[in-house]
């Protein structure tokens, strides 16, 4: 399989990925009011590429943390997100790895990007989708000039998100993302979902880093990560 360039800056990732509430004013950040479960399916579509990325997964949300959970290329992926503690994780558990982000800029959440300058959202009113009434955002990087990002998105009474969509390019090379949240249900979550499992291995650098930094790997970089994985273990 050709993989292709990415959009890969840790700005666009950690939006992509952590995405979790909305913001009616650029100096306040109202986090999900209630733990929750959700199914989302991301679908990336790549300028020049024939057929978009459909990617499916979970999002597991309580107060300070979130989990999601990543199908792609038949694997999954879990990353951890711990606000409370400025923490971030990915998981591989086919492999049971784990890989730390520990790039300042991949642990940044929306909050902080408001806080720093960096986002700014701006309510555009009230819409039906998925027949809950939801506020709708407008979403805009504010100083990137070579990673730019525009969008919107919706979230219900309880800051629950029910749909994003959005436009991302970095040095020119353009992607569309949509995330779509479905079976939406609101109830106490297990703690461990938000816990690295204590037989899990570190990832080594060789394996992990990928020319990333420790940003969040697009789903071709996890590809080839989990390709060398297999190398590995074949060789072993």
């Amino acid at each position: 399989m050709m993989i292709q360039k990415q959009i890969k800056t840790a700005f666009f990732a950690t939006l992509v990925l952590f995405l979790a509430a909305p913001s009616g004013a650029v100096d306040t950040f109202p986090f999900p009011k209630v733990e929750f479960s959700a199914d989302m399916t991301m679908t990336i579509k790549q300028a020049g590429t024939p057929q978009p990325h459909v990617i499916q997964g979970k999002i597991y949300s309580i107060k300070g943390k979130e989990r999601r959970e990543i199908y792609s290329f038949g694997r999954q992926t879990a990353i951890i997100n711990d606000r409370d503690n400025d923490q971030m994780w990915t998981l591989m558990p086919d492999q049971k790895m784990v890989m730390a982000n520990a790039h300042p800029g991949a642990r940044k959440d929306p909050a902080s990007m408001i806080r720093d300058g960096e986002l700014k959202m701006t309510q555009m009113g009230t819409e039906t989708v998925g027949g809950q009434k939801a506020t709708k955002y407008k979403i805009a990087s504010t100083d990137k000039a070579d990673e730019d990002f525009s969008g919107y998105a919706w979230f219900n009474k309880q800051n629950i998100p029910l749909r994003f969509e959005g436009t991302a390019s970095e040095n020119g090379l353009r992607q569309d993302i949509e995330i779509e949240y479905a079976n939406i249900v609101v109830a106490r979550q297990d703690p461990q979902l938000f816990v690295v499992p204590a037989d899990y291995r570190q990832m080594n650098a060789d394996m992990g880093a990928m020319g990333t930094s420790g940003k969040t790997l697009t789903p071709e970089q996890m590809e080839q990560v989990m390709k060398m994985l297999k190398q590995k273990q074949d060789n072993n």
